[in-house]
């Protein structure tokens, strides 16, 4: 690894014509992401085989020729919006536990170069699996209904396209001097339309939801099994080459080869006995230029700190002139602190006693609830989340002047 970096900055350091000792290192450090968690993506398809974009003159609009400002039609669903709304519901279901469950890592992202892909500890995956598994039910039981009714719901489709291309017909004569046939236009843009719709076999197969989880595959991994790989196929040709000759050698050449193996074996053997001595040298090293490492941990306890300070705000705001302790406030301040036990993953625990305080001012009794004792619950959360954002945010520009 030393040789590498040292490889690296030398060619840095020749490509800007500058001296090697004044190229840094940047550690990137995955190893929290690929034992404490799982990326995750949620796949939702066919859901826009609901809705379409129709033509303007499918609406009796003719817009003028070689216009400066181009006007995109209208986008019209396909299904009545009571029966749409349930089937997108499913879809925006397991979205939102995707959201709620998993961090957004910006420097994965800007590798990967997409953001689909969030981060779901394993300590939250049971909770994100669950809403999941409801996401899918909520899917499954709007299709049921959606085919259970599929012929009520296409006489009330075709009833509304008919009106639709009644409509446009008297919009288009009464907007154009174009001749045209009322009942040919009519007929046509209602069967255009009808042609749209969904079919069973399409609601019933093609509106599904996936999870689609993803592991990091290092390019130095890849490198070294494919290296392997080709080190292997080249032994075994080698091996068998020399199995098709003489009878007589056989036996003789299958020593030689036996020997040669458990030679190549010491060797790696030694070989890795050598690495591991390395190894052992460069921890020292690595663990002084750990704290300028870009660190997921960091990244995912500030986004949990802003989290909490944005509820807390949310709530000292509701008790700042209240009288009572209201039973909605009361419940989500318990979730508030479930929350941050299913999401910290980070090993933190700076904020775990006044999130305590809170939870026991929540859980009283509703006549036991004091006012005062939320209000200075909330207020310690609020000091306690101020002063690690302000710790996080004076960290990362100390880290900045460095850089």
């Amino acid at each position: 690894m030393l040789t590498r970096l040292e490889t690296r900055k030398d060619r840095a350091a020749t490509e800007l014509g500058i001296s090697a000792e004044e190229v840094e290192s940047l550690p990137f450090d995955l190893s929290t992401l690929e034992s404490e968690g799982i990326f995750m993506n949620i796949d939702c398809r066919g859901f826009g085989s609901l809705v379409r974009q129709l033509e303007w003159k499918t609406l009796g609009v003719q817009l003028p020729e070689n216009a400066a400002v181009r006007v995109s039609p209208p986008r019209a669903g396909l299904l009545p919006d009571v029966y749409r709304n349930r089937l997108m519901r499913g879809a925006a279901q397991a979205h939102n536990a995707l959201s709620k469950f998993g961090f957004r890592f910006t420097l994965c992202e800007t590798v990967w170069g997409t953001s689909e892909y969030k981060w779901i500890p394993w300590t939250a995956f049971e909770s994100f699996e669950k809403a999941y598994l409801q996401a899918c039910e909520t899917l499954a039981a709007a299709k049921s209904e959606v085919l259970s009714k599929y012929d009520e719901i296409l006489n009330v489709l075709q009833d509304s396209f008919y009106q639709l291309a009644r409509d446009s017909a008297d919009r288009f004569e009464a907007t154009s001097d174009e001749p045209f046939d009322r009942e040919e236009f009519v007929n046509a843009v209602a069967a255009q339309a009808i042609g749209m719709v969904p079919t069973r076999e399409m609601i019933r197969d093609g509106l599904v939801i996936t999870m689609k989880p993803k592991v990091i595959i290092l390019g130095s991994e890849m490198i070294a099994e494919r290296n392997l790989a080709k080190s292997l196929t080249l032994e075994t040709t080698r091996i068998n080459s020399e199995q098709t000759k003489i009878d007589l050698e056989i036996d003789t050449k299958r020593r030689i080869e036996e020997i040669k193996v458990d030679e190549v074996t010491a060797e790696t053997r030694r070989e890795r006995e050598v690495k591991e001595r390395i190894r052992e040298m460069k921890i020292e090293a690595a663990q002084r230029e750990a704290e300028e490492a870009v660190s997921p941990i960091k990244e995912g306890f500030a986004q949990i700190t802003a989290n909490i300070f944005e509820s807390a705000s949310e709530m000292a705001e509701r008790m700042r002139d209240a009288k009572f302790v209201s039973g909605s406030l009361a419940k989500r301040a318990r979730q508030m602190c479930e929350w941050y036990q299913l999401m910290n993953f980070t090993g933190d625990t700076s904020l775990e006693k006044v999130l305590e305080q809170l939870q026991a001012a929540a859980g009283r009794e509703a006549k036991q609830r004091s006012p005062d004792e939320m209000r200075t619950a909330l207020s310690d959360l609020l000091r306690m989340t101020s002063v690690h954002s302000k710790k996080l945010l004076d960290e990362d520009r100390l880290t900045a002047l460095e850089f």
